[in-house]
C-alpha cells in the first residue's frame, strides 16, 4: 500500500518537474541557438542570441546574428555590388513572427579581378531586431538563415534558425544588452561633419553621380550605395571604373545602374550612401535629382523634336561657312564654274551626289556614336579627333587632296571600280560623293550655333531620334548643294571661266595643305606624354592658366574672385576662331588680366574625363565651352559657342556684381 502511495507521489512529481522543465524552456533569460555549423561548409558558423530586452510598444525584441569566417572566407553586404547573394532569413515556417528588422554594418570593398563586391571577412554580427505579431502571446522561431561565402569558390549554406520566444518570461541579460550596443554603435549612421552636396542620376548613361564634403578632407574612401525601395530591390549598383576621386574636402563617385530585365525610373528616388574612410564610417539617405547633363535637364525640357530638327538644320547650313569645310566648298564651287557648260541635268545629279555624301555622312556618323553609347562608351561631338589613328589617316587623305590640286599626281579609282563606273556612267558621280564625305568628316571638329543644343538633344536621345537629329544635320549641310540642284540655272550668278581658275586649284591646294599640316600638328600631344596627362595644356609666363578644377572654382568664389573658364582643343576651329578673335583681343586680354579674375583652362584635345565630367554637368558635349564664375553668379554664366567681346565683358560685369 505504502509502495503504491509512494509510486503514486513519484509518477506526480514526474508530472510537475516535466512542466516545470518546459515552463523554463519558454523563460530562459536570453534564449540563443549556440553555434550552428554546416557538415558541408565547416568554414562558416553561426549563432543567433536574444538580448530578452522586449519592448511591448513597438513589439520588438533585439537580437545578433553573428556570423564567424575562417581564413579568407567572405560574405555580403545588403547590396553586394556586382557579385555575390546577401545574407536573408526565411520566416515561412515561424509562428507569431511578423518580421526581422535587419541592421547592417559598414562594409568593406573587394576585387575579383575588375569585378568589385561590398561584404565582411573573418567576423560580423549584425544587430536584428525580431518583431512579434502579439506582444503578450508566444512566438516560434522557426526560420533558415541562407549565408553565402566566397574564396576563390562560393557555396550557399542554409543554418536552421530555432527560438522559443515567451515575451512574458523574457529577462535582460546584460552581456548580451551591452553586445548588441556594441553592434549598433557599428552601424553607419548620418555624421554632421560630412554631408552630400550633390546627387543626381543621368539617364542617358544610367549613371547616378554623387559629391560629398567633409570639413577635414578624405584619406582613401569607400562609397557603396543602395536603397530601401522595393521596386530597386534588383537594380545593381556598379562602380564606375576610376571614378571615385577625392579632391581636398570633396569626394566625387559615380555608379553605373542596371537591371536583369529593366531599369526602373530612379529620378527621385531615395537612395543611401554609405562611406568608409577609416576610422570614419557615415550613412546618408539622399534624393536622386534629375542630371543636368540629362535630355530633359531644364536646358532641353522646352525643346521639343521639331525645335531641335529645326535647331539641326541651322547648325548644319551654318557649317558651310565654318572654316573647317571652306576649302572643300570652294573646289566645289570652283568645279563648278569650270564646267559651266555641263547641262542642267548633269549639274543636278552632281550636286544631288555630293548632297547625298554629306546626308549620309552624317547618318553614319549618328549610328556609330549610338552603338558606341549603347556599349558604354561615353559619347561627344568630335571625338575622333582625340583619336591619333584618325587624325593620321585623315592628314594623309587631306594631304594627297592637296597635292593632287597642284597637278603632281592623279588620284585615279581601281581599275575595277573605274571601269563599273564608267559603264554605269557614273564616274564622275562617285567623286562628287567623296566631296561630300570629305566635307563632312572636315566638319566635325568645327561648333557652330544651334549645333550644340542640336547634338546634345540628340546624344542624349534614344536612337530613332538620335539618327533624326543627324539625318537634320545632314540636310542643313547639304542645303547649299540641293539649293543648285533644285535651280541649276543659279550658276549663271557666278563668274565666267577665264584664265583666272589656273590659279583657283593651286589656292585651294594650299588651304588643303594647311589644313594637312595643322592635322598634323594635332598629333603632337599624343606624342607628349606631359602634354595628354595635362588638363589645362597652356602655361606662360606672362599670363598663366590655370588647372580646371571644380575645387578652385569654388574656393575662388568665396574669396569673391571672379573666375573665367575656357574648354579648348587644338582640334577645334572654332576655338582657335575664340582664341584669335576675342580672347586675346582689346578689351577682353586686358579684362582677362584683372587681379580678381583667375583663368581657367581645360585642353580636350586628348580625351580627359574630367573635362568631360565638367562638360556633361552643364548638358554639353563638345567644345568650346566657356562660362564666368564669380559672387554675383556662383553657379556661372554660359557664354555663346562663338564668343564676342560684348558677350564676355557682360559676363564678367555680372560675374563681379557690378
Amino acid at each position: 500500500m505504502k509502495t503504491a502511495k509512494f509510486v503514486g507521489y513519484l509518477r506526480w512529481f514526474s508530472v510537475c518537474l516535466s512542466l516545470l522543465m518546459s515552463s523554463l524552456s519558454w523563460a530562459q533569460g536570453s534564449p540563443s541557438t549556440g553555434w550552428l555549423t554546416s557538415s558541408d561548409h565547416d568554414a562558416v558558423q553561426v549563432k543567433l542570441a536574444v538580448t530578452g530586452e522586449f519592448n511591448p510598444e513597438t513589439r520588438t525584441l533585439p537580437a545578433l546574428l553573428t556570423v564567424q569566417l575562417k581564413d579568407e572566407w567572405k560574405t555580403y553586404w545588403r547590396a553586394p555590388g556586382e557579385g555575390g547573394i546577401p545574407p536573408r532569413i526565411d520566416l515561412a515556417s515561424s509562428q507569431g513572427i511578423e518580421r526581422i528588422d535587419w541592421h547592417w554594418p559598414t562594409p568593406s570593398e573587394y576585387y575579383v579581378q575588375s569585378i568589385r563586391t561590398a561584404g565582411y571577412k573573418h567576423q560580423v554580427t549584425f544587430p536584428l531586431e525580431i518583431v512579434v505579431s502579439e506582444a503578450t502571446e508566444r512566438a516560434q522561431l522557426d526560420a533558415v538563415f541562407t549565408l553565402s561565402s566566397c574564396t576563390n569558390i562560393c557555396v550557399l549554406t542554409d543554418f536552421p534558425l530555432q527560438l522559443n520566444i515567451d515575451v512574458n518570461q523574457l529577462t535582460p541579460d546584460s552581456e548580451q544588452s551591452f553586445a548588441f550596443a556594441q553592434a549598433m554603435s557599428q552601424i553607419p549612421q548620418p555624421i554632421g561633419s560630412a554631408e552630400v552636396t550633390h546627387a543626381d542620376y543621368n539617364a542617358d548613361d544610367q549613371q547616378l553621380s554623387f559629391v560629398l564634403s567633409r570639413t577635414s578632407g578624405w584619406d582613401s574612401p569607400q562609397v557603396f550605395v543602395h536603397s530601401d525601395d522595393k521596386q530597386l530591390n534588383e537594380v545593381v549598383f556598379k562602380l564606375v571604373q576610376q571614378k571615385v576621386s577625392v579632391d581636398g574636402k570633396r569626394l566625387t563617385a559615380s555608379f553605373k545602374a542596371s537591371h536583369w530585365l529593366e531599369l526602373p525610373e530612379l529620378v527621385n528616388r531615395q537612395v543611401s550612401i554609405t562611406v568608409n574612410d577609416d576610422p570614419f564610417s557615415a550613412a546618408y539617405a539622399t534624393q536622386l535629382d534629375r542630371s543636368t547633363s540629362t535630355t530633359t535637364n531644364e536646358a532641353l525640357d522646352s525643346m521639343t523634336i521639331w525645335g531641335a530638327l529645326f535647331a539641326a538644320l541651322l547648325g548644319g547650313l551654318i557649317l558651310n561657312i565654318m572654316p573647317c569645310v571652306l576649302p572643300v566648298l570652294g573646289i566645289k564651287v570652283q568645279s563648278l564654274i569650270a564646267n559651266s557648260n555641263a547641262s542642267a541635268r548633269q549639274v543636278r545629279y552632281q550636286f544631288l551626289a555630293t548632297a547625298m555624301g554629306v546626308i549620309s555622312t552624317f547618318v553614319v556618323i549618328g549610328a556609330l556614336l549610338g552603338l558606341l553609347k549603347l556599349s558604354g562608351v561615353r559619347i561627344s561631338w568630335g571625338m575622333q579627333f582625340q583619336n591619333p589613328w584618325f587624325i593620321t589617316t585623315l592628314a594623309v587623305i587631306t594631304l594627297a587632296f592637296a597635292i593632287n590640286l597642284f597637278g603632281l599626281y592623279q588620284i585615279r579609282l581601281p581599275q575595277w571600280l573605274n571601269q563599273w563606273a564608267l559603264k554605269s556612267q557614273r564616274s564622275s558621280l562617285l567623286g562628287h560623293f567623296s566631296q561630300g564625305v570629305f566635307a563632312t568628316v572636315l566638319a566635325t571638329p568645327c561648333t557652330a550655333p544651334f549645333l550644340g543644343t542640336a547634338v546634345a538633344f540628340a546624344l542624349g536621345a534614344p536612337m530613332y531620334l538620335l539618327l533624326l537629329i543627324f539625318f537634320g544635320l545632314g540636310i542643313g549641310m547639304a542645303l547649299p548643294w540641293l539649293s543648285i540642284a533644285a535651280f541649276p540655272q543659279t550658276r549663271k550668278l557666278l563668274p565666267k571661266p577665264g584664265p583666272w581658275l589656273k590659279w583657283v586649284k593651286p589656292i585651294f591646294g594650299a588651304l588643303l595643305l594647311a589644313t594637312s599640316v595643322w592635322l598634323f600638328t594635332l598629333l603632337t600631344p599624343h606624342w607628349s606624354k606631359a602634354s595628354s596627362e595635362s588638363t589645362s595644356a597652356e602655361q606662360t609666363s606672362e599670363r598663366p592658366w590655370q588647372t580646371l578644377s571644380f575645387k578652385t572654382i569654388h574656393q575662388a568664389v568665396t574669396q569673391g574672385k571672379v573666375v573665367f573658364v575656357d574648354v579648348t582643343a587644338d582640334w577645334c576651329i572654332t576655338c582657335k576662331a575664340n582664341k584669335l578673335g576675342v580672347l586675346e583681343q582689346e578689351p577682353v586680354y586686358s579684362a582677362l588680366a584683372a587681379p580678381d579674375l583667375i583663368r581657367m583652362r581645360g585642353d580636350w584635345t586628348v580625351r580627359n574625363d574630367y573635362i568631360t565630367d565638367y562638360l556633361r554637368a552643364y548638358g554639353q558635349y563638345g567644345v568650346p565651352y566657356n562660362r564666368v564664375y564669380g559672387p554675383g553668379a556662383p553657379e556661372g554664366i554660359e557664354l555663346p559657342i562663338i564668343l564676342t567681346s560684348d558677350a564676355v565683358m557682360q559676363a564678367i560685369k555680372e560675374a563681379r556684381n557690378e
